[in-house]
Formats: C-alpha cells, sequence, structure tokens
C-alpha cells in the first residue's frame, strides 16, 4: 500500500478530527492522562503543537497513523519534540521519521526528543541515531 505523510494546518484539523480522535482516544486511554478536548485545544485553537498524519495514497479516509510534534525555542538552536504517535503500524512511523528530521533542520533545530517514548522502541530509534538521554518516574497517587 502506498502512503503519504504530511504536517496539517492548524485550520485543516477540524475537517479530520472524526478520522483521528478514535487513534488519540487509545493512547489518552493507555496513559490514563489527558483529553481529547485538550489536544484539539492544542493542536486548533493554540496552535501550539503540530499535527503530522499518514493516510492511505488517494484515500484520506484511511488515516493509518498520527504524530503530534511542537518546536521548541532555545538558544542558540531550536529542538522538535515528538509527543504523541499513535496507529498501527509502528514501520511506517519509522519510514517516516526523516520528514521529522528535515523539519527540524528546516526550523533551526539540532535535537530531537521523544518525550515518554516506550521502551519497546529503543532499538529501532537507536538505528536511527537516537539514545536515552534520562527516564521519567511517575507515582500515581
Amino acid at each position: 500500500m502506498k502512503t503519504e505523510f504530511s504536517a496539517i494546518s492548524p485550520d485543516g484539523i477540524l475537517s479530520i478530527w472524526n478520522r483521528i480522535a478514535p487513534l488519540f482516544e487509545k493512547i489518552i486511554n493507555r496513559r490514563q492522562q489527558g483529553s481529547l478536548e485538550n489536544l484539539f485545544f492544542r493542536l486548533a485553537i493554540q496552535k501550539r503543537d503540530l499535527l503530522w498524519v499518514a493516510w492511505e495514497k488517494d484515500n484520506l479516509d484511511n488515516i493509518l497513523m498520527v504524530v503530534i510534534t511542537r518546536l521548541v525555542e532555545e538558544k542558540p538552536h531550536n529542538i522538535l519534540e515528538i509527543l504523541t504517535c499513535a496507529g498501527e503500524k509502528k514501520d511506517l512511523w519509522l519510514e517516516y521519521f526523516t520528514v521529522l528530521e528535515e523539519f527540524a533542520k528546516d526550523n533551526n533545530c539540532k535535537r530531537i526528543q521523544i518525550i515518554n517514548g516506550r521502551k519497546g522502541w529503543k532499538k529501532d530509534l537507536v538505528k536511527r541515531g537516537m539514545r536515552i538521554t534520562g527516564y521519567t518516574f511517575e507515582k500515581r497517587i
């Protein structure tokens, strides 16, 4: 299956929200954190985060994967944070990692960080030049 991958402008999010919300809902339920409303607000209203979507070529109704990134402005160079990735095709996400790298370079980033990545992704991400720089510790209260 041929696919396409692109950033979606904040103005275009509402038109695809019903197709992408179920993917995010799985993550929200697994993490037991956040809400679809908050996510929509950050993407479409605040325009704080950027939505990326992979879909079957010539069939935008078949959305396969979504990624949320955020540009963090730092001196002397920015950081691209990958906040969330959802979908059933991990290999597809990894295939498009280079697109995110190019976006980061175009936006004066010298680093890409994945926030709260899953342990099972380590092997594939190390192959792409990433390394673990810390851990997140959490206690539910």
